[in-house]
């Protein structure tokens, strides 16, 4: 044998040998070597002071669970905390159209599962230090379209430092402090949505910083809330031109301070509450129809708009009123689109008018039972130019709270009617089962 083959040989038998280990060895691998044992090493003089002890593991004190809030979790020493909580609504639409668009049946009836939602929150490191995520998973929610999500799942993720009680500090992705009905959650409301005025002229969710106070001074009468924000919305991702939107709202509670942003008076005090609202946004060139919510221009440009609402809330006995007014003045700056003639497009008229929702609920005494009603509506200014049509609402509800808002099933019956309907009136019948974990 030549030594150039048996040098050939040698090599292919180590090269064998070295495969042969790599595959009986590589089931013992681990993606993460094991962390070390023994005494610990003494901290680094350049670390900073007190880091380890920081990030420590923490063994778990006692859980809690409480209906409708989820399971909350903390560490022994309260430096840490986790709340778990889930909830979904599954809603039957029965709808009505007195002239429905061409090809459209007249009634229609649907069932959903209309949101689905987890939510995480707590604190980490200091009880000052909160943190608040809340997803969403319903098609609806996730705007499908072709089978597939246009929008991310995060309805709200906003961290809140709170060491200054009048001055606390919070900063994400969360609703806009501006109208009493938008900032209640969800899950708390006596219909199964907000009203048509609510969605014509509230501030949706937006990336920005606000500074706020749960109560000024410890008085517990007053509360304030600034913050400027993207002016984007769910297009937060997407660059911007620096056309933010400026909010400012005080709330007075001159009887003191109580659930007001939960719509039904479950506790039912024969002692009367009462909350009063309000609230001022500039939106500096919106991308869209309404500040920080609606549709594109056609032409492709932005308004700027004075916004104001006003509201209250009003509990006693198992009674309660919420009743809010809007008003939106907005001028245009046109985005110089072309049609396929080349023609510039004409300039679309801002939304500009006013609105109210006028609605209460009561509850039949000693049980669980609440009835609701609700009007609103929305109208055009009376001198001056707008794109908003006038639109009126009515509705009664009927409730029943199993266990409060952690199992509860509404129904109720919206009658609506006016030129921002193109299908004339329409009656809708909604019947909804909302759980909580």
């Amino acid at each position: 044998m030549l030594p150039r083959e048996r040098s050939g040989r040698s090599v292919a038998w180590l090269w064998a040998i070295a495969v042969g280990a790599t595959l009986t060895w590589a089931p013992l691998a681990r993606a993460n070597p094991p962390a070390p044992t023994g005494p610990p090493r003494p901290p680094s003089p350049l670390a900073p002071a007190g880091e380890r002890e920081a990030m420590a593991e923490r063994p778990l004190g006692a859980g809690s669970y409480k209906p409708g809030n989820g399971v909350t979790l903390h560490s022994q020493d309260g430096r840490f905390a986790l709340n778990f909580a889930m909830w979904a609504q599954l809603l039957f639409t029965g709808r009505h159209e007195q002239t429905p668009v061409s090809g459209a049946a007249a009634r229609t009836a649907s069932l959903e599962l209309r949101r689905a939602r987890v939510v995480l929150q707590g604190h980490a490191f200091t009880p000052h230090l909160k943190y608040y995520a809340h997803l969403m998973f319903a098609p609806k929610d996730l705007g499908f379209k072709d089978g597939a999500p246009t929008r991310a799942p995060i309805f709200q993720w906003y961290a809140t430092l709170t060491r200054l009680a009048n001055a606390q500090l919070q900063a994400g992705f969360f609703f806009v402090a501006y109208a009493r009905q938008r900032m209640a959650p969800l899950p708390r409301l006596q219909f199964a949505d907000n009203s048509t005025a609510s969605y014509e002229f509230t501030l949706d969710q937006d990336m920005g910083l606000q500074v706020a106070s749960p109560d000024i001074a410890g008085l517990g009468l007053l509360r304030y809330y600034a913050g400027v924000f993207m002016g984007d919305g769910y297009d937060w991702y997407k660059a911007g031109d620096f056309g933010f939107t400026y909010m400012g709202r005080v709330e007075l509670l001159p009887l003191g301070m109580f659930e007001d942003f939960n719509e039904p008076d479950f506790e039912r005090l024969t002692r009367p509450k009462l909350s009063l609202g309000a609230a001022y946004a500039y939106s500096d060139r919106d991308h869209r129809t309404r500040a920080i919510a609606g549709t594109s221009f056609v032409d492709g440009g932005t308004m700027s708009a004075h916004n104001f609402t006003a509201d209250m809330s009003f509990k006693l006995a198992g009674f309660s009123v919420l009743a809010d007014a809007y008003w939106r003045r907005g001028w245009r700056q046109s985005g110089g689109l072309r049609d396929e003639e080349g023609l510039p497009l004409s300039v679309q008229a801002a939304r500009n008018g006013f609105g109210w929702t006028a609605q209460m609920g009561i509850f039949v005494p000693r049980t669980r039972l609440e009835a609701s009603a609700r009007n609103a509506g929305v109208r055009p200014p009376i001198v001056g130019a707008s794109s908003l049509a006038r639109l009126d609402e009515v509705g009664a509800g009927l409730n029943y709270y199993f266990f409060r808002h952690a199992v509860k099933l509404q129904t109720d019956y919206i009658h609506t009617w006016g030129p921002a309907l193109p299908t004339g009136r329409g009656d809708q019948v909604r019947v909804q089962l909302q759980l909580m974990f």
